[in-house]
């Protein structure tokens, strides 16, 4: 009896048929697949670019009117990680870990370095130094929240007034804080009593160390500013030397409430350097372009011009105040100027420019009586 053998080789070309096949269909699907997840990466980088847009618009909004805040509405954008930073006096905000951003040269922008949350509320200040310089904007979520301590009582509560609408709290001690672990945590200690030389608080010590930050009024009248990020157990203070506050104080001082919101120390002065340079082209505005060499142009000069055509004798204070007196206001406007310009290149100088912008405050006030004011 003959028995008939399988084909083997039969079997081997139906075997490379399969694996073919196999093959074939596995390169068909990883196309398709490259297909789908470029369309996402597409679709992302489309979304992240109109989210950035958006935020564009909105911040340049807020930041056209004058002591307002917006409450905007962010549900949309809860699963994206915002970031903020600024170099070399230019800002940038963006989505964390996306190509698209957006930069800003000019207006000084006040937020934490990542931010996220449902609510974006954005609050335009102004900043005055002696005059309005420019509109600081503050940016902050409604998943950040602020703990006060410490002070006087007269900022806490001029501050806690100013922010209604805000996830802020004051607390005695920082030992009563109970915060979410789903809050970044920002401690402003408004006297300088309750960071330095302290341990983090128990309630806050399990938080990832870049949720929870501090900022620190020091100085005789906590007119300078010390920055701080949890490390641990422990306080890591960000800032080596104090940072000063320019500005001349004063309810809802706009340089000391922008700390409060600034990311850190370097965040911070990056902004304060965009309104040093206005404030050195609004010199110009009001004393003249060549108000650094005392020629006196501008508003400053069509005050000179209207005086002196008066006579000298008519109205002698006010011809004082501007160019006469040990200390007038031409000098004062070219201080002011030569000073902002410095200011850009060296920190210690802006020191300066409270004590100019204060003569000038002053002087601008004598001519309140009997003449017309510069501002």
């Amino acid at each position: 009896m003959k028995i008939n053998k399988p084909n083997q080789r039969g079997q081997i070309q139906l075997t490379f048929s399969w694996i073919y096949i196999a093959i074939a269909g596995a390169v068909i699907l990883l196309f398709f697949f490259s297909i789908v997840v470029k369309q996402k990466q597409v679709s992302e980088e489309r979304l992240s670019v109109e989210v950035v847009r958006i935020m564009e618009s909105i911040l340049t909004g807020a930041g056209v009117s004058e002591s307002t805040k917006n409450f905007i509405d962010a549900s949309g954008l809860a699963d994206y990680t915002l970031y903020f930073d600024c170099i070399d006096s230019v800002s940038e905000f963006g989505i964390q870990g996306r190509p698209a951003r957006a930069q800003n040269a000019i207006d000084p922008l006040f937020a934490p370095k990542t931010m996220q949350g449902r609510q974006i509320i954005a609050w335009s200040l102004p900043y005055k130094l002696p005059f309005k310089v420019i509109d600081f904007l503050l940016i902050t979520s409604s998943s950040n929240k602020y703990y006060l301590t410490g002070g006087d009582g007269v900022f806490v509560n001029e501050f806690l007034n100013a922010t209604e609408g805000f996830n802020r709290e004051y607390v005695t001690d920082l030992s009563e804080i109970d915060a979410d672990s789903e809050f970044d945590v920002r401690i402003v200690d408004a006297d300088g009593t309750h960071i330095p030389g302290k341990k983090v608080p128990g309630s806050l010590q399990d938080f990832d160390d870049l949720k929870v930050s501090a900022v620190v009024f020091t100085g005789s009248n906590q007119n300078t500013i010390d920055f701080y990020q949890k490390e641990g157990l422990e306080w890591k203070k960000l800032n080596k030397n104090p940072v000063r506050i320019i500005s001349l104080g004063g309810e809802r001082d706009a340089a000391k409430y922008a700390a409060i919101f600034a990311g850190d120390d370097k965040t911070y002065q990056c902004n304060m350097q965009k309104a040093f340079r206005r404030l050195e082209i609004l010199s110009e505005v009001y004393g003249g372009s060549g108000i650094a060499e005392l020629q006196v142009g501008g508003k400053l000069g069509e005050l000179q011009e209207y005086y002196l055509s008066q006579g000298l004798s008519a109205h002698p204070d006010c011809l004082g105040n501007i160019q006469n007196y040990p200390d007038h206001l031409t000098e004062s406007l070219a201080a002011l100027k030569s000073r902002a310009a410095a200011c850009q290149l060296e920190e210690e100088i802006c020191l300066d420019l409270i004590s100019t912008a204060g003569k000038i405050q002053d002087l601008n006030n004598n001519l309140r009586l009997n003449c017309i004011r510069l501002y």
